[in-house]
């Protein structure tokens, strides 16, 4: 039975290939002994969270961006973004007066119908 790589390490074989260098001249590069990369690379070893964090260094990257390569994560912000939203209720006349003034108080209600 073959275990399944672990995602972060398949994307470290895409960053690997990508950069078109060999098993050997990746582990160069993250500073890994080749024979510790090769196991990684082939699942027989885990790879830590710490090593992790070293190879994202060694790569110049940051480590959310090998958890979503070949995409870079960008955070979005949505206290920035404006919301906009419109709300139609149907009313009857004097239901339509008693709901407008609870929302806009009554002097405001009059703003309305000018």
């Amino acid at each position: 039975m073959e275990s399944k790589l672990n995602p972060v390490v398949e994307n470290l074989i895409k960053i690997m290939n990508d950069k078109k260098l060999s098993k050997s001249s990746f582990a160069n590069l993250i500073e890994f002994p080749e024979a510790k990369w090769n196991k990684i690379a082939n699942g027989k070893q885990r790879l830590s969270v710490n090593e992790l964090l070293i190879i994202a260094e060694k790569l110049r990257m940051r480590e959310i961006d090998i958890f979503t390569y070949p995409k870079k994560f960008r955070e979005i912000d949505s206290r920035n973004e404006e919301i906009d939203a419109q709300l139609t209720i149907k009313l009857k006349e004097n239901l339509k007066q008693q709901v407008l003034e609870m929302i806009f108080g009554s002097k405001n209600v009059e703003l309305l119908y000018r």
